[in-house]
């Protein structure tokens, strides 16, 4: 047998597990830096199942029902079983009652030309990165903000660049800084209020001025909606009426926060009629459509404008709740209350990182938050608190983290 013939008979009975990973280390899914809130609740729940009662405040996911006309819709929405593909953009008959419902909540008229109905809103800036930005263009996001904003645009081989909100600043931008920032590779900036993690709301007067900064320079925006029912005004924001229009504005809208609806994948892209087109067929290449059921069901959601409302005030409930026991543990600093349902404390004066804060208050305490630093350089020194648990677990959650602060051996 020769040399060559040796060496295929070995390549060819060579055990699986011999096998080289040939993957390329360019490839997009190393540019991940996999840190988020589903990597919290991943180490809490091996600790659940360990025998430790753990109280989950990393992940803002609410713990009620979504509005009871969504459920009563989903017989008829399976109607067909939900069998076919629908339209890559979606139903029209669905996008025709989406767009009157947020014809009336923006306040100016939305056609369903604009209406894209996306598998999750994280979907939505990931096409608008696919659509508009180049390899190598630059993204504005804010730090601290949602871990994903990063990591997408990494994925679509741009440049993330945050901006800061500073805790100084009541965690709000600065729009001259923003235009400091903008250069002739920044393609697109990132928006989102009430801030994730934060809650901070940008004030109306404070947006007209970043926006005076994406019109000089060209810009595109993604204004982040999935919190903005838990803003003054809710849904009727009046800063909307003059932007629905805006050529180079996305709305990224989702109801997984403010419906309870975080399993169902219920996005909502709204942008001017050309953009919208390049994303439905991005839709098509991709994840063909939102499954047919869930599009059905959408109208019902936004017209249970009572349901919302009553749940946007068990959140800020809730929320006050955390926060009015913040304020007196040893070593923690919790600022203002924002809006939405998380709190941002600062929990430098315990003397350890937010990571490491992080880990022993889940392994010695059974209280699961996400450290600061998942969102940011500005976010370092804080944890991320989802108040998002029953008040009974709320409160057994804050007397554990009392008992674990006023135990720890630093000086106080």
């Amino acid at each position: 047998m020769s040399c060559a013939e040796v060496a295929s008979t070995a390549a060819r009975t060579a055990p699986a597990t011999a096998l080289v990973d040939t993957r390329s280390r360019a490839a997009p899914v190393h540019r991940l830096e996999r840190g988020s809130a589903f990597a919290v609740r991943a180490e809490a729940a091996r600790l659940e199942r360990a025998g430790q009662d753990v109280v989950h405040l990393e992940l803002g996911e609410p713990d009620w029902q979504p509005p009871p006309a969504v459920i009563d819709a989903l017989p008829a929405a399976l109607a067909d079983g939900g069998r076919r593909y629908t339209e890559a953009a979606g139903e029209l008959d669905v996008r025709l009652q989406v767009a009157s419902s947020y014809t009336e909540l923006m306040g100016s008229r939305v056609d369903p030309g604009r209406v894209v109905l996306v598998p999750g809103s994280n979907m939505v800036l990931y096409l608008t990165l696919l659509a508009v930005a180049g390899h190598g263009d630059e993204v504005l996001l804010p730090d601290p903000g949602f871990p994903p904003y990063a990591e997408l645009v990494r994925l679509a081989g741009a440049v993330p660049v945050p901006y800061p909100l500073r805790r100084e600043a009541g965690f709000l931008p600065d729009a001259d800084e923003i235009g400091s920032l903008v250069t002739r590779r920044t393609r697109l900036i990132i928006i989102n209020s009430p801030n994730n993690p934060t809650g901070s709301v940008i004030p109306a007067g404070l947006i007209e001025e970043i926006m005076e900064v994406v019109d000089h320079r060209g810009l595109y925006v993604v204004f982040d909606e999935a919190y903005r029912e838990f803003k003054p005004g809710g849904g009727r924001s009046s800063l909307h009426g003059d932007l629905a229009a805006h050529p180079r504005a996305v709305f990224m809208e989702s109801l997984s926060k403010s419906h309870s609806m975080c399993g169902w994948r219920a996005g909502i892209a709204i942008t001017a009629p050309e953009l919208a087109k390049d994303l439905a067929d991005l839709m098509v290449n991709t994840t063909c459509c939102m499954p047919a059921m869930v599009q059905r069901v959408i109208p019902a959601a936004l017209n249970s404008r009572e349901w919302i409302t009553g749940r946007v005030a068990e959140a800020a409930r809730r929320r006050h709740l955390v926060h009015g026991e913040l304020v007196s543990m040893p070593g923690v600093r919790s600022e203002a209350v924002g809006e939405g349902f998380y709190l941002f404390p600062d929990i430098r004066g315990t003397g350890l990182s937010d990571r490491e804060f992080s880990r022993r208050l889940l392994t010695e305490a059974g209280v699961s938050v996400v450290p600061g630093s998942a969102y940011g350089r500005q976010g370092g020194g804080h944890v991320r608190i989802a108040c998002t648990e029953s008040v009974e677990r709320l409160t057994e959650a804050m007397s554990r983290m009392r008992v674990f602060l006023e135990g720890m051996a630093w000086t106080r």
